[in-house]
């Protein structure tokens, strides 16, 4: 499964943003290198396929980014609500 992740450089950090994900699946890098693995766990905890299987193509752009004090949360609430989504569906597949 191919996935973008759109990378934006802000402060120390890259925002992520994977417009492939119907949630807008966003989530942060320290570095570059860090983004494929990084997309990878994020989509599995999405879509619960096995990151193994998601090819990551990077775009990144260097400009001013994302404002992230308007975002703060954002990726940690997208996190937050994947993470959830996951034990809802391994607990229903306990059933």
């Amino acid at each position: 499964m191919a996935y973008t992740a759109v990378c934006q450089r802000e402060g120390h950090w890259w925002v992520v943003t994977v417009p492939e994900l119907e949630a807008g699946g966003v989530t942060q890098a320290r570095t570059l290198d860090e983004v494929p693995e990084t997309v990878a766990d994020l989509v599995a905890i999405m879509t619960g396929v096995d990151p193994a299987c998601v090819e990551v193509t990077v775009q990144a752009h260097a400009g001013p980014g994302l404002n992230l004090g308007r975002l703060g949360r954002v990726p940690l609430a997208l996190a937050g609500i994947a993470l959830a989504w996951r034990a809802i569906r391994d607990a229903l597949a306990r059933r």
